[in-house]
């Protein structure tokens, strides 16, 4: 039976300098994809479900705080269905856009004249300009009943890029939609 030593020196001198030279690479690179490699995926795989039970989160405490809008808090009466409907439709937005809306603040009118209910809805938001923008933009065009009254936007500095606001909506529903 052949030796180690023997069959190293054997393909030693088959492979020459250069042969040699690339064998040894090819273990290396084999040895730091074992060492380093595997050990740096398996903290990236962490870090990924991480980042996605934080991400779970946030979307249950945004469910919630529709859910809590829905069933109305701070004695304020509970929302009809389609305005909590037309809210979810908001925060749906919102995530999709990347925003987080903070627990914002409704109001129930109704306008005698034009036999509507007006819910006038102040939400507390942050996040980048074209993220508010186009949250804006998309939550108008997908409720024809919803209307956008005021927008604040202020940014704690001139070179920050994030911006905090708060965003004035009016929904028009029929009595009793």
């Amino acid at each position: 039976m052949a030796r180690p030593l023997d069959i190293l020196k054997f393909w030693l001198g088959r492979l020459g300098k250069p042969g040699a030279i690339g064998a040894a690479l090819i273990v290396a690179s084999l040895a730091w994809n074992a060492a380093v490699v595997r050990q740096d995926e398996a903290a990236l795989a962490h870090q990924l479900v991480k980042n996605e039970q934080a991400r779970l989160a946030a979307d249950a405490r945004r469910a919630e705080a529709a859910t809590e809008a829905v069933a109305g808090i701070d004695g304020q009466p509970a929302l009809a269905p389609a305005a909590a409907a037309a809210l979810r439709r908001l925060f749906d937005t919102a995530a999709r856009n990347k925003l987080e809306l903070s627990q914002g603040e409704y109001r129930l009118s109704v306008v005698k004249d034009a036999g509507l209910q007006r819910y006038q809805l102040s939400l507390p938001v942050g996040g980048g300009y074209p993220e508010i923008r186009a949250f804006v933009a998309q939550a108008l065009n997908a409720d024809p009943a919803l209307a956008l009254s005021g927008i604040q936007l202020r940014r704690d500095r001139i070179e920050a890029t994030d911006l905090e606001g708060l965003l004035n909506f009016t929904l028009y529903l029929e009595p009793g939609a």
